[in-house]
């Protein structure tokens, strides 16, 4: 169905540029309460300073002489200076067979192809578990990428795998230890930068059952006090942690489009030729033995940053810029990071060098808050395993996909967030995802109990519907109306959890209509009308869940 707000709009300013002459397009809005309405806007507001009147009478006027768009049933003055709008019912039954019919257009915004989006997340460095962290991108990252694609909005989602430098010749050395350790040798303490887990003792003994020759020459040679090719072993365990990133990304509902390699991006060339192009503009700076990049020319809050040591190494920063300077080489329009909170002072620098690069205003970092998991009221810091923080793995193992990717989900992304895990671990009303996905199971055992009376549900649509009249099921229909909204505001404002709360309210208001009014019963008519508006209803909440890479079961 076309936007009916947009419609709205249009016949509104036609209104007021034949009242006052005024050209202005009004912004249509939700209401929070729907006593108040469907569809709301605070033109006369907006009015007031350029026609000197007050709000109250300018709303009074535009909605004595508006002409409504068909669908919308009456349009009210309300407040200070509100005008409030209702749909008439045939545009909620047209809308609820349209979810019928074809449920995944729900909302859909129309595609564009004149603007290509990229949202880099996750990007945890391959040398350990994916922690909760990670997993709270994960579950941000994929959910954004779906719902902005429900937008209408062209957009792919980017792992950048740091496979190379520094971080990974540690975990190197500190694997090598793990396999000396684990063969009887003498034990050796890994870099002080190093990793510690138990994690790289169980791969060791995991490399050593995979490649007996390969590890057996290892011990061989250490034995007799020569110096050890590492080099097949140093390679696999990188690889086999990528591969087991990859792996619970995928168990954990989170396809990555592209995996991009650090390693694989520095033999390209296009380090240098950043680094070059910043020279030639003016932008580095020749001290101490390192180069700068004199940041305090794009943004005068920043400072110079080294973008290749004194000892001729890159810095991360330099790789950095680069990679993201490619991003728009490769085509990308806009390119959005997720980061956590811990890089949130090199957000100003990275702007900075966009800005050098010419791509201003093309890029943005959205920061995602730190991760607590609660036990009984108090924090879990340690991991059986990893030694530091719980892992992905862990937790779906406790809580489930599921609950994890809601949990993750129904908070801003820029807010702290607690992760209760005894309320995770609860199969309850209490629950909020538990809550949602039982209103669709139960739902869909509705359905199931009308075929089973000898109700065809897949029969119910347009027709039946104009039977549907308690205020209780206009409200669930009234509802629905707002999804393409929701879909609309999460999809701009990068904000998942707006989809999070529309289906815990859209939950809470069937279960009323449910304890009210018996679907199944002697009204031939009034049943069949119950039996549609369940279908809409299932398809919508199933609809939800899937854009939050969650579940939604048939049975509970």
């Amino acid at each position: 169905m076309a936007d009916i707000r947009e419609k709205l709009s249009e016949d509104i300013s036609v209104a007021v540029a034949n009242l006052w002459g005024e050209n202005i397009v009004p912004e249509i809005g939700i209401p929070d309460d729907f006593e108040h309405g469907d569809l709301t806007t605070n033109l006369p507001f907006k009015l007031a300073g350029v026609l000197r009147k007050p709000p109250k009478a300018i709303a009074s006027e535009i909605a004595s002489v508006v002409v409504l768009p068909l669908g919308i049933a009456s349009a009210e003055p309300a407040g200070a200076g509100y005008i409030n709008f209702k749909y008439d019912n045939n545009y909620l039954y047209d809308m609820l067979a349209e979810i019928i019919t074809h449920p995944e257009r729900f909302g859909k915004g129309e595609k564009s192809h004149d603007c290509k989006v990229q949202i880099e997340f996750v990007s945890a460095n391959p040398t350990g578990p994916l922690n909760v962290v990670s997993a709270r991108a994960a579950a941000v990252g994929s959910s954004l990428i779906k719902i902005m694609r429900h937008a209408g909005i062209d957009v792919a989602g980017e792992y950048y795998i740091n496979d190379t430098g520094g971080q990974i010749r540690n975990l190197e050395a500190s694997f090598i230890a793990r396999i000396r350790q684990g063969a009887g040798l003498e034990w050796e303490i890994p870099p002080r930068d190093g990793y510690h887990g138990e994690y790289l003792a169980d791969l060791a003994a995991i490399y050593a059952d995979r490649f007996p020759k390969e590890h057996e020459r290892l011990v061989e040679t250490w034995n007799n006090g020569r110096e050890a090719d590492i080099a097949h072993a140093a390679n696999w365990i990188v690889e086999e942690l990528k591969r087991l990133i990859k792996a619970d990304l995928e168990e954990f509902n989170t396809h990555i489009d592209t995996y991009f390699s650090e390693r694989e991006f520095r033999a390209t060339g296009k380090v240098e030729e950043t680094i070059e192009r910043l020279r030639t503009q003016g932008d580095l700076l020749d001290e101490d033995g390192a180069v700068w990049f004199d940041a305090t020319k794009y943004d005068p809050d920043e400072k110079p940053f080294v973008l290749i040591k004194s000892d001729g190494e890159y810095a991360y920063a330099a790789v950095d810029i680069a990679y993201h300077h490619k991003k728009f080489e490769r085509g990308f329009d806009f390119c959005y990071d997720i980061w956590g909170p811990d890089h949130h002072g090199h957000v100003g620098r990275m702007k900075a060098a966009m800005r050098a690069l010419g791509h201003d205003s093309k890029f943005d970092v959205l920061i995602l808050q730190q991760v607590n998991l609660l036990e009984e009221g108090e924090k879990v810091r340690m991991s059986k395993r990893a030694g530091n923080l719980i892992t992905l793995r862990e937790l779906i193992e406790d809580v489930g996909v599921d609950v994890a990717r809601y949990f993750f989900l129904a908070r801003r992304m820029e807010a702290h967030l607690d992760f209760d895990l005894d309320l995770a671990r609860k199969e309850s009303d209490e629950n909020p995802v538990f809550y949602i996905q039982y209103a669709h199971a139960r739902i869909n055992s509705i359905l199931k109990f009308a075929e089973n009376q000898g109700i065809d549900p897949e029969s119910t649509g347009r027709h039946e519907l104009a039977e549907l009249t308690e205020p209780e099921a206009l409200l669930l229909a009234r509802k629905l109306a707002v999804w393409p909204s929701v879909v609309q505001k999460a999809a701009a404002e990068k904000s998942p959890h707006e989809v999070c709360f529309y289906l815990l309210e859209l939950a809470q208001m069937f279960h009323p209509f449910y304890n009210k009014h018996r679907v199944v019963g002697p009204d031939e008519k009034k049943t069949l009308a119950r039996v549609a508006l369940c279908r809409a209803l299932k398809e919508a909440i199933a609809l939800g869940l899937s854009l939050l890479g969650i579940n939604a079961p048939e049975n509970m």
